[in-house]
């Protein structure tokens, strides 16, 4: 506003004076100045009015508005200055060539020859176009980019890795904020979280739904190290190991080895110590501590252990902290031992010393086992005589530990705000998480987040309250704040993503304290947004509204020191947006779009080419080749919407038994074989596909196993590829998410989920966040972890079939459907189909996906049993898919005529028990029980089948404990098949499972 006013002031001086000069020279001209700029701007006027109520070829925003038009005949020069709100859209070479000649069309041939400079935000428009998308008659403008690029520094380099990309995010080093957290609201006396609980969800958990388990590996697979405020691990458990921590009798604990003269010593600084008490107020547990350093060498002469007691087996992240000496060595040397064997990094502690440094998650066994349950640092350095340093190392998530009011969270650290985290990362109170002195953790979070961002880089662009503080000296390229508050709507329309930057930062100048324009956050916020829409639009609404780009000094894109936006992705309030969001498939496409857009815009920000890394490989399979030899096989795929991202190699991942997958070896082909399999021994592989970008996500895991063959093995088949949101009502008007109906299937796990849906009335009005209307939803699991599908079922099937003695391989269905396999090789199949059943796409045409029997399988199953194949198939909507209310003609031909069964219910039981009715599978009155819990270590069969057999040839050989209805049938003649209405893989104990699948797998070779 005070810019428009001070325009128009100097346009009325400009003109009095004008006017004056006339006056006293006792001419008129016939075409003044001020005439002149009357009819410019009444042109111009309605040029905006047109074109932001209709189509003129482009779009304009519905605000823009004329602000001042200055005319000058003596340098034949129009200057027209719009409002923020004209330069809320992208700009592009094209559009503003449009506007150009509209504008200049409209002044008429008055203005013939003259030049017109259409300006908005104080920048002729052309400017506001982002580099990325300039043309060479365009031009770049460097005041956005760096003076001199820096060269890439990789903080946290993974030695075990096969493969290096060069043309993707390394040495690149990314901040990412995921929203609010669980907070304590001083004026309440209580803990909270900032957002109201909606839609089986809540803001303070939903962007970290796409950030942890999608974004943040993305960015690290294609080389960049990625930084939270907030943390990022949800295990509840952690294990602390440091330097001043108690000696005892136990193993575990720190420890010590050195040569003499190469041994350890206290530094003269701070280090990591933790209080015995929770931290209160102020206390930064980096200060209340020591660390230990010794030179370096080229050979490892000494060595500091942690050994930690493991509370549960299970995923752990692991984190380091050290001191950055004045000459700390560029590569220290660290391993972790786990599950999975030895994983080596290299750790440049010359930057982020005295904070957590993320090193990856691995896998350990509960309790304490060196052997695989600890990390090492040795002073092996390529160059001697500098500091290696070693302080505290850290396992796993663990438990909120800041005190505030009278007591901690009581919640695990995930769920926390930012300014909790901060504090027990060792971040200065004053400088960056303790802006109102404990007056308001709300205010300290959303403000702490962007101060720590810059604690991060440091001087010149340090914390805004001391610019020169030297921080951690760590070069980040640009931060993001990722939020879902876009808006609300009654309508059954999405509310789509808005872009929020800022072109002042927190001194109000343009220019970052480099020196560099702070425009480059728009050009960041433009490319972020158009990637995101682009991708939405192609693969799953062609109608997603890109809202707009708003320059605004909201603190989280204001206060930070270096390119930053706050990322509006969609309205968690708006049910039509939710049905997009609680999807694990559109989870991952908008991380990885997030992900292409930051790439695109480090390319452009440096100069540099860049390659976006390959999406997941599919049909794979593993077959034996030979009697102690095996060979995996699969399919690469292109992305439709990416012409880089092709692979050109892959990585193939082992497992041995119930261990954790190894560091992985390159494969330049579409295969890889395995020779001198150990009998007895399960082999899990996953694979990768690489290409200069980076590295796709991994592939679904096939098993095999080795037991001194006497008859071909048994061939597991894999179909659970169902991942996918709740099911929804949309009556009348009741709009929500369903879980009773269906629960949908996590990707693995969820940790966004807070409880049932209770409130589906859409005129419901929010009273407050406790109350709030149209999406309430209940508190029950929000702070616990949601089992989903692991793509990991082969190795379950396959270790019950061992025991039966018996060889397994196994497959993707996808190998299966595309005549991969001969099937006639193998004389009994186990095909896994979990919670596989047709589902609703997101999307406005709502595409079905995940049938459990595709046409081509269904063809390929009839064959097999027809030539005397055996076929056991287990999952919960196996009758419900077939003969359910999106069932054609041919499923229910094939339900009958090859399976023989005949289905009752999909919601068979609660209980989760089976008995055994008579003696033909298990002994009479036996009984199994299968998981119906949603937090279990197995997914929570919500809805089984109950299903009977065919009368003329089949006979029930289980039944649900608590109906008897019947839960599994048998057919024993010309076709042999078994078929569960439950998951075979969730029976809850291992010798329940061997004992099953033997019984089955007699069953299917008797008579």
């Amino acid at each position: 506003m005070k810019k428009s006013l001070l325009a128009g002031l100097a346009a009325a001086i400009i003109l009095t004076f004008q006017g004056c000069a006339s006056l006293f020279s006792g001419r008129t001209a016939p075409e003044t100045d001020a005439f002149l700029r009357a009819e410019a701007v009444r042109n111009i006027g309605e040029f905006v009015q047109r074109c932001a109520s209709s189509d003129c070829g482009f779009r304009i925003d519905p605000g823009s508005r004329v602000d001042s038009v200055f005319v000058s005949r003596a340098n034949r020069t129009v200057e027209v200055h719009f409002n923020p709100a004209f330069a809320q859209i992208p700009f592009r070479e094209r559009n503003v060539g449009q506007i150009r000649d509209q504008v200049a069309s409209l002044l008429g041939p008055r203005f013939a020859g003259y030049t017109i400079d259409l300006r908005a935000l104080d920048m002729s428009i052309g400017d506001l176009i982002p580099n990325a998308y300039r043309s060479a008659v365009t031009g770049q403008d460097g005041r956005r980019r760096p003076a001199e690029p820096p060269e890439p520094r990789v903080l946290v380099q993974n030695l075990d890795k096969p493969f290096t990309p060069v043309s993707g995010l390394r040495g690149r080093h990314i901040a990412i904020w995921p929203s609010h957290g669980w907070y304590y609201e001083t004026r309440l006396d209580r803990w909270e979280w900032q957002r109201a609980r909606l839609f089986q969800t809540v803001e303070d958990l939903l962007p970290m739904s796409f950030v942890v388990p999608y974004l943040a590996p993305m960015l690290e697979r294609a080389g960049a190290s990625v930084y939270m405020p907030r943390e990022r691990d949800p295990q509840s458990n952690e294990s602390l190991v440091d330097n001043d921590g108690a000696q005892s009798d136990s193993v575990a604990g720190y420890l010590e080895v050195a040569e003499a003269a190469y041994a350890w010593q206290t530094g003269s600084g701070p280090g990591f110590g933790m209080p015995r008490e929770n931290l209160t107020n102020g206390v930064n547990p980096f200060r209340l501590g020591t660390y230990r350093y010794a030179r370096s060498d080229t050979t490892n002469l000494v060595q500091a252990v942690w050994i930690p007691d493991i509370a549960e087996t299970g995923d752990y992240a692991v984190y380091v902290a050290y001191a950055s000496l004045p000459d700390a060595t560029s590569d220290a040397f660290y391993t972790v031992h786990h599950l999975g064997g030895t994983t080596s990094f290299s750790v440049d502690q010359r930057m982020g010393g005295g904070t957590w440094i993320y090193l990856g998650t691995f896998r350990f066994l509960v309790g304490i086992h060196p052997e695989t349950g600890q990390v090492t640092l040795t002073n092996r350095s390529r160059t001697p005589g500098k500091s290696v340093s070693a302080d505290a190392v850290r396992f796993g998530g663990g438990m909120g530990n800041i005190v505030r009011g009278r007591s901690t969270s009581g919640r695990p650290r995930f769920t926390e705000g930012a300014r909790y985290y901060m504090q027990y990362a060792g971040m200065p109170d004053r400088l960056v998480y303790n802006v109102t002195e404990s007056l308001d953790d709300y205010v300290d979070d959303y403000r702490g987040r962007a101060e720590w961002v810059n604690y991060l880089k440091g001087a010149p662009s340090g914390p805004n309250k001391e610019r020169q503080n030297p921080g951690m000296g760590i070069p980040i390229d640009l931060s993001l704040a990722f939020h879902t508050d876009a808006g609300v709507t009654k309508s059954d329309s999405t509310i789509g993503t808005l872009m929020i930057y800022s072109s002042e930062g927190a001194d109000t100048l343009r220019v970052f304290p480099d020196g560099m324009s702070r425009f480059a956050n728009r050009d960041l916020g433009d490319l972020m947004q158009t990637q995101i829409v682009s991708d939405i639009r192609a693969l799953y609404d062609p109608a997603w509204s890109r809202r707009s780009i708003w320059d605004r000094d909201y603190s989280e894109a204001v206060r930070p020191n270096v390119p930053g936006v706050l990322l509006e992705l969609l309205s968690h309030q708006n049910f039509a947006d939710m049905k997009f969001a609680l999807d694990p498939r559109f989870r991952f496409d908008v991380s990885r779009a997030i992900y292409k857009a930051m790439l695109r815009f480090i390319a452009s920000q440096n100069d540099t080419d860049y390659v976006v890394a390959p999406l997941p490989v599919t049909h794979i399979l593993a077959e034996f080749n030979g009697e102690t030899s095996l060979r995996l096989r699969w399919r690469s795929r292109s992305d439709p919407i990416e012409p880089t991202a092709d692979p050109t190699g892959f990585i193939v991942y082992t497992r041995r038994g119930s261990g954790a997958f190894d560091n992985g070896v390159y494969a330049s082909s579409a295969s890889y074989e395995m020779d001198h399999l150990e009998p007895g021994i399960t082999y899990s592989f996953r694979v990768t596909a690489v290409n200069d970008g980076g590295e796709s996500f991994p592939s679904e895991v096939v098993s095999a196993g080795w037991m001194h063959r006497v008859r071909s093995p048994v061939l597991v088949v894999n179909g659970f590829d169902r991942i996918s949101a709740p099911g929804t009502i949309e009556e009348g008007s009741w709009r929500g998410f369903a879980g009773f109906v269906d629960e949908g299937v996590p990707d693995g796990y969820d940790a966004s989920y807070v409880g049932e849906q209770y409130d589906y009335e859409m005129d419901s009005p929010w009273l407050d966040d406790d109350a709030p209307g149209h999406g309430a939803s209940h508190s029950t699991f929000e702070t616990r972890i949601l089992a989903g599908n692991t793509f990991d079922f082969a190795a379950v099937h396959g270790e019950a079939i061992m025991s039966s003695g018996r060889s397994f391989v196994s497959a993707s269905d996808e190998a299966v459907a595309g005549g991969m396999i001969e099937l006639q090789e193998y004389d009994t199949l186990d095909l896994i189909l979990g919670e596989e059943k047709t589902t609703f796409g997101p999307g406005a045409s709502r595409p079905l996906a995940f049938r459990t029997f595709s046409i081509e399988m269904q063809e390929i199953l009839r064959s097999y049993t027809d030539r005397g194949g055996r076929l056991f198939v287990s999952g919960a909507y196996v009758g419900t898919d077939l003969n359910g209310p999106w069932s054609r003609e041919e499923d229910r031909l094939f339900s009958k005529d090859v399976l023989h069964l005949k289905w009752r219910t999909d919601h068979a039981s609660l209980g989760g028990r089976i008995v055994a009715p008579n003696d033909v599978l298990l002994p009479y009155g036996s009984t199994i029980d299968y998981n119906t819990e949603r937090t279990g270590s197995v997914y929570r069969v919500e809805s089984p089948d109950a299903i009977e057999p065919v009368e003329e040839d089949g006979e029930t050989l289980l039944r649900y404990a608590d109906n008897l209805t019947s839960a599994a049938i048998g057919v024993r003649g010309t076709h042999r098949v078994v078929v569960f209405g439950f998951p075979f893989e969730t029976i809850t104990t291992a010798r329940e499972r061997a004992l099953t699948m033997r019984a089955i797998l007699n069953y299917l070779d008797s008579e």
